[in-house]
């Protein structure tokens, strides 16, 4: 069994700050493309950006380990873009999709955001991940090691 992920004191940090805000105004998924063959689907998410109240981003990233994520506020899509095409000898790329109108968002971002918390599931996945609360229902973002970062429907 892989060791519990757990979140730094700086990403505790900015979801407390999070919490301050009610509206979220749009989604960017930061997906790796394969560009030896671009019509394979491998769909792996790095990064999804969440833009509250066309002021303030935070960025969850999958982390250097790549058995969690963190939280950010600074992020260069840029530089991350370049540095993994040097990495991959320009075999993979980055691409930055706004995904607001996606089914898994679209009503949510409409209602004004309750709360967001960290959760710690040591049955299901043996993991810490952020969840959402809006007025009609929760998300939450997990680590996946194949897909990269997930957002699914969330129940207590």
């Amino acid at each position: 069994m892989n060791e519990l992920y757990q979140f730094t004191n700086q990403d505790l940090e900015l979801v407390s700050q999070i919490k301050k805000h009610q509206n979220i105004t749009s989604i960017f998924y930061h997906f790796w493309i394969n560009l030896v063959n671009p019509e394979e689907k491998f769909v792996f998410v790095d990064t999804i950006e969440i833009v509250f109240d066309k002021t303030t981003t935070y960025f969850f990233k999958i982390n250097e380990e790549d058995n969690g994520y963190v939280v950010l506020t600074n992020y260069n899509f840029e530089d991350e873009q370049k540095a993994l095409a040097a990495k991959f000898q320009d075999v993979l790329s980055l691409k930055r999709i706004d995904v607001s109108q996606a089914t898994i968002w679209k009503e949510k971002i409409k209602t004004p955001l309750l709360s967001v918390n960290t959760v710690v599931d040591y049955e299901n996945r043996n993991e810490n991940f952020i969840h959402f609360d809006f007025i009609d229902g929760s998300l939450a973002i997990y680590h996946d090691e194949e897909k990269g970062l997930q957002v699914e429907d969330y129940e207590f």
